[in-house]
């Protein structure tokens, strides 16, 4: 069995793997990245440089800061966290790399009017892509995590489906929180099309759709998930990437990162969710020592994991 405290680290290291490894061919058909690149299995020199992480893992680290700083998800503190990202950024402190138009607009709209709505009326997967320390700090409540994930989706999206990604990858992450090695794929393809059908019945039929796909070719799963940056289609391909290759994450990630279209999204969404299922020991030394911040991400991953169940303090002696 993978310790509890591997899948947390695994879950934000593999986001940011993924994240990485997909973000200098963002943009391109599957067709474009082979013909320039071959298969993507590595780190490369391009767009923002090696190893380096856009707004998806930006955005999932500020998220479990929020909940590290009050041992819970709030949404108005959330809120205040995306709102100082953003400026921060805005101010030239650090860049919020590829930031998309409704995490950008929405995130400024809780700097400029705090307290008032801020979400957007977006499709696209940015609530997704962020929401594994929901599924990691709640993934023994599912009640807890279906609120969390829908409130801070809603932050910055408000279209159903952009909400229903959110609520799915947190479902997602976590299962892999208990997985006990003997994953039965379509029943977790049922389980999560199960969670998602009263936020969304569109994301929940084309989940739920995904067993019968389980075996199937990346070029035929991802024909039918899609691959472009709207949630409806960028889950439901990370997910695809996921159960082809469950208890192999490295063939998971770059399944994920050379499909073509919203690639670092679908890889991390994909990385987290294998991250989790097979703990950090499983991502692959050359990433994991040469993605950005990735000794950071560890300690925030270990922190969220004391806040949980899965955390048995040492005992102190009596005297």
């Amino acid at each position: 069995m993978v310790p509890a405290r591997d899948r947390f680290k695994g879950a934000l290291v593999g986001c940011a793997v993924g994240d990485a490894l997909g973000a200098p061919v963002e943009g391109m058909g599957a067709a474009a990245i082979a013909d320039v690149h071959g298969r993507v299995t590595d780190f490369i020199d391009a767009r923002f440089g090696a190893g380096r992480l856009t707004d998806d893992t930006q955005m999932t680290i500020v998220l479990a800061q929020a909940i590290l700083e009050l041992g819970r998800f709030d949404s108005e503190h959330t809120g205040f966290k995306f709102a100082g990202w953003v400026a921060a950024s805005d101010d030239g402190v650090k860049e919020a790399r590829g930031l998309g138009p409704a995490c950008q607009t929405a995130c400024r709209a809780l700097r400029d009017k705090p307290g008032e709505p801020s979400g957007v009326d977006s499709a696209g997967c940015g609530a997704a892509m962020r929401a594994s320390p929901i599924g990691l700090r709640y993934y023994h409540d599912p009640g807890a995590l279906l609120r969390a994930a829908v409130d801070q989706a809603l932050l910055t999206h408000t279209d159903p489906g952009a909400v229903a990604g959110s609520v799915a990858v947190a479902s997602a992450v976590a299962a892999g929180v208990t997985d006990e090695g003997d994953l039965d794929r379509a029943a977790l393809a049922a389980a999560l099309a199960k969670a998602v059908e009263k936020v969304d019945m569109p994301t929940s039929v084309k989940i739920a759709g995904l067993a019968d796909y389980l075996d199937a070719s990346p070029a035929e799963g991802f024909a039918y998930t899609g691959t472009g940056g709207i949630a409806t289609e960028t889950v439901p391909a990370a997910l695809f990437a996921f159960l082809r290759t469950p208890y192999d994450l490295e063939e998971t990630v770059v399944t994920a990162v050379n499909a073509g279209g919203d690639t670092d999204s679908i890889g991390a969404i994909a990385g987290a969710v294998s991250g989790t299922f097979n703990g950090i020991g499983a991502i692959p030394a050359r990433w994991r020592d040469n993605v950005e911040g990735s000794v950071y991400i560890e300690s925030v991953a270990y922190r969220l994991f004391t806040l949980t169940p899965a955390f048995k303090p040492p005992k102190r002696p009596a005297w």
